[in-house]
């Protein structure tokens, strides 16, 4: 199928926010609905910055019928952990921005979202993120 570019839509929605106060917590993008997005083309623009030491920064999608109650959605077919971002070394590393796509059982779902999930360490104000959605429109 071929897209215009008119149908391009490019960090829809961002959420940004801080890791503070998190111990092997979660934080999440916003909510999209999957109604008018082309099959195999929404990704989550992850933009991530893990300063404290030994704080790992993963990328992962849950998917919802409802838009409230959500469920994690493995990357199938070898079902493998959230996509590793970032691990924060005290400050020497600067923010990292990755594309991370969302896995096909994701269009089964009324509406997708991705989550970032910190380990390691407690996350404090300068562990950021920002998480917008880039899709084609169909």
């Amino acid at each position: 199928m071929s897209i215009s570019n008119g149908k391009i839509r490019y960090n829809v929605n961002p959420v940004s926010g801080t890791f503070d106060g998190l111990t092997a917590g979660s934080v999440y993008g916003s909510a999209v609905s999957m109604r008018d997005i082309v099959n195999g083309t929404l990704s989550a623009l992850c933009v991530v910055d893990a300063e404290t030491s030994t704080l790992t920064i993963t990328a992962s999608w849950q998917g919802s019928a409802d838009g409230s109650t959500w469920v994690d959605i493995a990357h199938a077919p070898q079902n493998p952990a959230g996509v590793a971002l970032a691990t924060g070394t005290a400050g020497a590393d600067p923010a990292v921005t990755r594309a991370v796509p969302a896995p096909e059982a994701a269009y089964g779902f009324r509406f997708a979202r991705a989550k970032l999930t910190n380990g390691g360490a407690q996350g404090t104000t300068s562990d950021t993120f920002t998480v917008g959605y880039c899709y084609a429109r169909g």
